[in-house]
């Protein structure tokens, strides 16, 4: 006998029949496309510092999501004290203007900045949110520099060194969750 075998449901109504739609064939990717999350399970590479302070917010570096061509900086945002009007997330974060969050990546060894965009995030809690940043290609290379400023919440520009270490073998790792293509 198996587990809901013989349990009584509540009697309800009968629901429309859903309608669906199907994972097609991959298409072409275009700069402004997060990471392939649809056909994708990223590697994972757990990493934990503290990035940034000021009186009222911690900001938290917990590792990297590395996809096949693609990898996620993964940070964590505390605050101690919240708004009382029921704004949070983004409002705090993302607000336009010399004061708000600014984040940046650059070689440890020297030269231009990496191509950041904000993507995937969620609203989190009420005193912290993630976020989370695409970097376009695997970085190879060596270490990578963080530079953070957050002028609203008394963070003056500040770098930390993040470790890359195992980045290339985490690509390679990824796994492909429809290798059989669409509809098989």
């Amino acid at each position: 006998m198996g587990f809901f075998d013989g349990r009584a449901m509540p009697a309800e109504h009968e629901p429309d029949r859903p309608e669906f739609v199907d994972l097609g064939p991959a298409g072409p990717r275009y700069a402004d496309d997060g990471p392939p999350a649809d056909r994708y399970l990223p590697t994972v590479l757990p990493r934990v510092a503290r990035v940034a302070e000021g009186p009222r917010v911690r900001v938290m570096f917990t590792g990297w999501e590395v996809w096949p061509e693609q990898v996620t900086l993964c940070l964590q945002i505390f605050w101690r004290r919240r708004r009382t009007d029921e704004v949070y997330g983004d409002a705090w974060f993302a607000r336009p203007g010399a004061g708000a969050l600014r984040v940046g990546l650059r070689p440890a060894a020297g030269g231009p900045g990496l191509t950041l965009r904000e993507h995937g995030t969620d609203p989190g809690g009420a005193f912290h949110r993630p976020a989370r940043f695409l970097l376009s290609a695997v970085p190879e290379g060596g270490p990578l520099v963080l530079v953070l400023e957050w002028a609203d919440e008394g963070i003056a520009e500040t770098a930390v060194a993040l470790d890359t270490s195992g980045l290339g073998e985490a690509a390679r790792r990824v796994v492909e969750i429809w290798p059989e293509g669409p509809g098989v």
